[in-house]
């Protein structure tokens, strides 16, 4: 039986944390806050704004997404920005990530908002792009992080040299035409 994105319950709560943890020690920025974290996802628990999308039963989540409504500082209209998308270090090899941004973008059709995703990360980040670039096309951007000290040790790998590898109708940020 194939295993479905569901919402998550405020039953779920323990083991969103646990995983919460797991994720912020593979690429935390900041340092965690947990009623911070616990704030956020009571606006999921509640359909307050927030959705927080799951694969696994309680206890034993595998995937996680959260969505959360917002604007930017500059409109009145809403968007539904993606705040985490984290599998689980044993299930990385499934397609549970295809699945999570697929809840993301069906929950973006359904309330006809528009969805906005971004990887702020300093780990595998070439990867998560091209999956990300798959289901979405181009980036519409990107972040910068200066002065800062992430949990995790820093890639120091210039993934914008060649973003998207192997795909000769991009070019890199010289303007040179991919490999």
């Amino acid at each position: 039986m194939e295993e479905v994105v569901r919402v998550a319950t405020k039953e779920d709560e323990d083991e969103v944390m646990r995983l919460l943890h797991m994720m912020h020690s593979e690429g935390g920025l900041m340092p965690l806050d947990e009623m911070s974290a616990h704030e956020m996802f009571q606006k999921a628990f509640n359909r307050h704004g927030a959705i927080l999308g799951v694969i696994g039963d309680p206890g034993d989540i595998k995937a996680m997404i959260f969505l959360l409504i917002g604007k930017f500082w500059y409109t009145q209209s809403y968007h539904l920005e993606e705040l985490f998308n984290f599998i689980r270090p044993d299930k990385r090899k499934s397609d549970y990530s295809d699945r999570m941004i697929n809840f993301a973008k069906k929950c973006a059709e359904e309330t006809k908002l528009p969805l906005v995703i971004g990887v702020l990360t300093n780990s595998r980040m070439a990867g998560k792009v091209r999956l990300y670039r798959r289901h979405l096309g181009y980036p519409a951007g990107a972040f910068f992080v200066y002065n800062a000290a992430w949990i995790n040790e820093p890639s120091g790998k210039d993934f914008w040299k060649k973003p998207f590898y192997g795909n000769n109708n991009l070019l890199d940020v010289d303007g040179h035409k991919g490999a």
